[in-house]
């Protein structure tokens, strides 16, 4: 396991490669004769939905709004992929300009007919007045626009343009975006950055959480909680006071207090797979949280599917894919409230899926079944950090013994006595210390609503009201 601190001193991983780029043989929908027999799925896939003469492009995210439309986005005629990025994330292509084509469509419900379009050129969500908000991954930044056609000019704009970077006024590939009933928002930030962080109404920081680790390996199979490998969507369930997050290259969902940003409870299966794309809620039943995943990149070969669960009993309770085949490449899901329909957009093909729920079917519980949410913080963040300690107490043992031996051995005798406080000036890893294992709240900040001398900027704010910046990707 590969645990490290994130911040403008440390280059993450490219991880612009993993956000398009399926592996070959899930290029192709494949047929599963057998990948569902536990399950007589009470989710339908409804064809010829939407109007098939609306072209679109590589979708990223799906929404609905307060009228029950759907709103999608898509890239146009760009697509992410290998040379997108450079190694800093910086965007690429900027010579490309922005993108021409409408990338947000609104699809009525039930024709599929387009109601109407922005002329903006990753994340999409809808608030409750209706407002539509994107991330923008080249940019960095969050943009939040009137409902209706031809409002094109944002009404509130997070970030720098093309600058990536980690503090209150910046992002770097932000992923998506959740807004409350009280208009505090939620942004996760994202590709670079692996933290969460939660805004006023008016675009003022609030608090922030999140540390970066990639996927887990043997001993150490699932990440203490507060970690993330690309916090890759959000879904609210103000009812729970719960903010889930999909935990994409952990394979996992984590959900956190929404007002205090703590910790309360994960979903992790091996029956999801290692990589989870999307969550989305619906507050029927105990409460019902509904994912996608992604096609799989290590053995742990799961089918890319749609599943349930169901938050009362902790069980999977449910799993949807379109006419028996497994999804190719899901990105971003949406349910509406009572569950009855639910949207899955696809990278490739370039599909939106639209599942209802029928009347006549059936579900079948395997018995078997056992619970895969797991909401005692305390015994998660126990378990997890016991793990840890262990490691680290290993770790530490074999690291006394080479410097006794090596003292034995007179090969330190230039040793600075300031180095026995036990920091280990670990190149890979600069600044790593024990107790940065053993706190659990370090990568938790919350701060002032009241802006500071040290936050603002002298050069200028990146909180822009009513500015028109026109999105270069999505």
């Amino acid at each position: 396991m590969n645990f490290r601190e994130t911040g403008p001193e440390y280059e993450e991983p490219d991880y612009g490669a993993l956000e398009d780029q399926a592996p070959a043989a899930s290029r192709n929908v494949q047929q599963t004769s057998d990948a569902y027999a536990s399950f007589n799925s009470n989710l339908n896939v409804v064809t010829d939905w939407p109007d098939p003469h609306k072209r679109l492009g590589q979708l990223s995210a799906v929404s609905l709004d307060k009228d029950g439309n759907v709103v999608v986005f898509h890239r146009g005629d760009r697509e992410w992929g290998a040379v997108s990025f450079l190694p800093n994330n910086v965007y690429n292509q900027r010579a490309l300009g922005p993108i021409q084509q409408n990338t947000v469509v609104v699809f009525n419900a039930t024709t599929g007919k387009v109601v109407y379009e922005f002329y903006l050129p990753h994340g999409l969500a809808v608030d409750p007045e209706n407002n539509v908000w994107v991330t923008d991954v080249a940019l960095h930044q969050v943009f939040k626009f009137a409902p209706g056609k031809g409002n094109h000019n944002p009404l509130l704009t997070l970030g720098e343009s093309f600058v990536p970077s980690k503090d209150a006024h910046h992002f770097c590939k932000p992923t998506d975006i959740a807004i409350m009933t009280n208009g505090d928002f939620f942004v996760s930030d994202g590709y670079c950055n692996s933290r969460i962080v939660k805004f006023s109404k008016n675009g003022t920081k609030i608090l922030e959480w999140g540390r970066s680790t990639f996927q887990g390996y043997p001993p150490l199979q699932v990440p203490p909680p507060y970690f993330f490998s690309i916090p890759h969507a959000l879904a609210l369930a103000e009812d729970k006071q719960l903010l889930c997050v999909a935990d994409r290259e952990n394979g996992r969902i984590q959900c956190f207090n929404c007002h205090e940003g703590t910790f309360v409870m994960q979903v992790h299966s091996k029956e999801l797979g290692g990589r989870i794309f999307s969550v989305a809620y619906a507050p029927v039943q105990d409460g019902l949280l509904y994912l996608v995943n992604g096609p799989s990149l290590t053995s742990n070969k799961a089918h890319t599917s749609g599943y349930v669960v169901d938050m009362g009993t902790k069980k999977l309770v449910d799993q949807f894919t379109p006419n028996e085949k497994e999804f190719s490449n899901p990105h971003d899901l949406a349910v509406s409230s009572d569950g009855n329909q639910v949207y899955v957009v696809e990278l490739n093909p370039y599909k939106v899926w639209k599942f209802v729920k029928g009347l006549n079917n059936t579900l079948k519980h395997k018995e078997d079944d056992k619970p895969i949410i797991v909401d005692n913080s305390a015994t998660s963040a126990a378990t997890a950090l016991g793990i840890v300690i262990g490691a680290t107490a290993v770790v530490g043992v074999v690291v006394l013994a080479a410097v006794l031996r090596m003292r034995r051995r007179g090969c330190m005798s230039g040793y600075s006595t300031q180095h026995e406080k036990w920091e280990f000036p670990i190149s890979p890893v600069k600044g790593f210390k024990l107790g940065q294992f053993l706190d659990r709240h370090q990568g938790f900040e919350k701060v002032s609503t009241e802006e500071s001398d040290e936050e603002a900027s002298s050069n200028s704010s990146n909180v822009e009201l009513g500015a028109g910046q026109r999105t270069q990707f999505a």
